[in-house]
C-alpha cells in the first residue's frame, strides 16, 4: 500500500458518511444557527458578497430577510440588530471568505447554505483521511519493526473511530470553524512530520503558511506559535542529526511562511482599529468570560454574561457622544470593550489568586469531557498507546503527543468551550488509541501463545525396562 491509496481508500468510506449525515440533518438548507458564532461569520460573509470587504451591515434588509423567511422569532437577535458598516477586526478570515466566494456562485438562500454545509462535511472527510494517512506513514517509518507490519492495522483502526465519531459530525450542521480547523491541524502536522524527514527549506516554508493559513481559520493558533518552534527545531535535530545551525535556518524559513501569510492580516488590522492590534479586540474581550465568577462556577466553561454586562453598561455610558452612524465610533466603543475587559481580567485574577489553580484543572476535566461509554474506552486505548510508544518509539510518541498538549496547555490558560478547543487535533488522538488497540492485541495474542505452547507441550515418556514375567 501506498500513502495515496491509503488515503483514496479512507475518503471512500469518509466522505459518504459525513455528506449523509449533513444531508439528513434538518438544518441543511437554513440559515446558521441562532445559539453560537455563525450568524457572525455569515454577516462578513455577506459583506464580503456585497462588495463590503471584512465588514458587517446589520441594518441592510437583505442579510436579515433569510433569517426573517426562516423563523423571525428564533432570530429576533440578528432581525433586531442595527448599524452601518463596520470593518470586522474579530473573527478570522477563513470562514467568512469561503462564505462570500460560496455567495458569488450559488444565490444566497437554502441552495447556497446547503453547499457551505456540505463543504464543511468534505473538510471533516479529507482531514480524517489525511490524519488516517499521517498515523500510516508514521507507523511505516517506524523505529518498530512491528509497528511497520501493523501500519495498515493502525490506519484501519483510526478510521474506524473516526467514522464512529458523530460529535465531529455534528460540526457541519453550522457555520463554524472546526471543520476548516481540523483539515488545517492535518495538513500541518502531515507538512511538518514531512519536511522534518525531508529537511527541505520549501517544505518548510510551505508548513509555515499552512500554519498560517490555520491561524486564520481560528486565531487561537496564534498562541502555539513559541511551542511549535521549540517543538520543531528539536524534532529536526533528533530526527535528521544535523547542525544547530543548519536547524535553526529551518525554523527560520518555517517562521517566513508564517509570517507571509499571516502579516497582511494583521497589518490590516491594526489600520482599522488604529492601534497595533493584529488579532482584533476579540481575545481581550472573549477572556472575560474564562475568567469571572460564572466560569468558577461552572466547571472553567466559558461564559458570555460578564461581557454582556460589560457591552450593556458601556453602551449606557456611552449613549450620549455614540454616533451609530460612524463607523469609526463602532470600532472605537470595541476598542474600549476589549480594554476594560481586560482589565476586568486582572483585578479578578488578584482577588481570587487562590480560586486560579482550581479553575486551571476544571478547564482541562471539562475540555476533555465526557468520561464515560465509548468515549471512556477511546481515552483509556489512547493511554495504552502511550505507554506502548514510551517503550517502542518515542519520536511518533512526541508527534502524536505534543499537539494534545499544547492544546490542553491553553485550554487551561484560557478557558473551556465543551471539548471545541479540541477538535483540531482529534486525529492525533485517534491514531493515539490506534496504536494502543494494536498493542493491546499483540499483548493478548503473545499471552495466549504462551499459553497455550505450555499447555500443548507433551511431558517426555519414561520408558520402563521390561520385567522377567512380562519377558515371558
Amino acid at each position: 500500500m501506498t500513502a495515496a491509496k491509503c488515503f483514496g481508500l479512507c475518503l471512500l468510506f469518509l466522505l459518504p458518511l459525513q455528506t449523509v449525515a449533513v444531508v439528513s440533518d434538518s438544518w441543511i438548507h437554513a440559515p446558521p444557527k441562532p445559539i453560537g458564532d455563525g450568524t457572525d461569520y455569515e454577516a462578513i460573509g455577506f459583506g464580503i458578497y456585497r462588495g463590503y470587504g471584512w465588514c458587517t451591515h446589520r441594518s441592510d434588509p437583505a442579510w436579515k430577510k433569510p433569517y426573517q423567511d426562516f423563523d423571525p422569532q428564533g432570530y429576533a437577535e440578528v432581525i433586531e440588530s442595527s448599524g452601518p458598516v463596520v470593518p470586522d477586526t474579530n473573527r478570522p478570515p477563513l470562514l467568512p471568505a469561503w462564505i462570500g466566494l460560496t455567495y458569488h456562485v450559488l444565490p444566497r438562500g437554502p441552495i447556497a447554505f446547503a453547499f457551505i454545509r456540505l463543504s464543511l462535511a468534505v473538510a471533516i472527510a479529507l482531514g480524517c483521511a489525511l490524519f488516517c494517512t499521517w498515523g500510516w506513514l508514521l507507523c511505516r517509518n517506524s523505529q518498530s519493526v512491528w509497528l511497520q507490519q501493523n501500519a495498515t492495522f493502525v490506519a484501519g483502526i483510526t478510521l474506524l473511530i473516526a467514522c464512529s465519531e458523530r460529535n465531529l459530525r455534528n460540526y457541519a450542521t453550522d457555520f463554524l470553524t472546526e471543520p476548516f480547523a481540523l483539515l488545517g491541524a492535518a495538513s500541518f502536522l502531515l507538512s511538518s512530520w514531512w519536511a522534518v524527514r525531508n529537511r527541505s527549506s520549501y517544505a518548510f516554508l510551505m508548513s509555515g503558511a499552512i500554519f498560517g493559513l490555520l491561524v486564520h481559520c481560528r486565531s487561537l493558533f496564534v498562541l502555539w506559535l513559541p511551542m511549535l518552534l521549540v517543538f520543531l527545531y528539536s524534532m529536526t535535530r533528533c530526527h535528521s542529526l544535523i547542525s544547530r545551525r543548519h536547524a535553526l535556518g529551518l525554523s527560520v524559513f518555517w517562521s517566513i511562511g508564517v509570517i507571509a501569510v499571516l502579516m497582511p492580516w494583521w497589518i490590516r488590522n491594526s489600520l482599522m482599529l488604529e492601534d497595533w492590534m493584529p488579532l482584533g479586540t476579540k481575545g481581550q474581550t472573549t477572556l472575560l468570560g474564562g475568567y469571572c465568577d460564572e466560569s468558577l462556577a461552572n466547571a472553567g466553561e466559558w461564559q458570555f454574561a460578564p461581557e454582556r454586562r460589560l457591552r450593556e453598561r458601556i453602551q449606557v455610558e456611552s449613549e450620549s457622544d455614540f454616533d451609530s452612524q460612524k463607523p469609526r465610533a463602532w470600532l472605537d466603543r470595541e476598542k474600549r470593550i476589549a480594554r476594560e475587559a481586560w482589565t476586568e481580567v486582572q483585578c479578578w485574577c488578584g482577588s481570587h489568586a487562590s480560586d486560579i489553580p482550581r479553575l486551571v484543572i476544571q478547564r482541562m476535566v471539562t475540555e476533555w469531557n465526557p468520561y464515560s461509554g465509548k468515549a471512556l474506552v477511546l481515552k483509556l486505548f489512547a493511554m495504552v498507546g502511550l505507554f506502548w510508544l514510551i517503550r517502542n518509539d518515542l519520536q511518533i510518541l512526541q508527534w502524536l503527543l505534543i499537539p494534545l498538549l499544547i492544546n490542553t496547555f491553553w485550554v487551561a490558560a484560557l478557558y473551556s468551550v465543551g471539548g471545541r478547543f479540541l477538535v483540531p487535533t482529534y486525529g492525533c488522538l485517534y491514531v493515539l488509541a490506534a496504536v494502543g488497540v494494536a498493542g493491546a492485541l499483540r499483548a493478548v495474542t503473545e499471552f495466549g501463545n504462551r499459553r497455550n505452547h505450555r499447555t500443548a507441550s507433551p511431558h517426555p515418556r519414561i520408558n520402563r525396562p521390561s520385567s522377567a514375567s512380562e519377558s515371558h
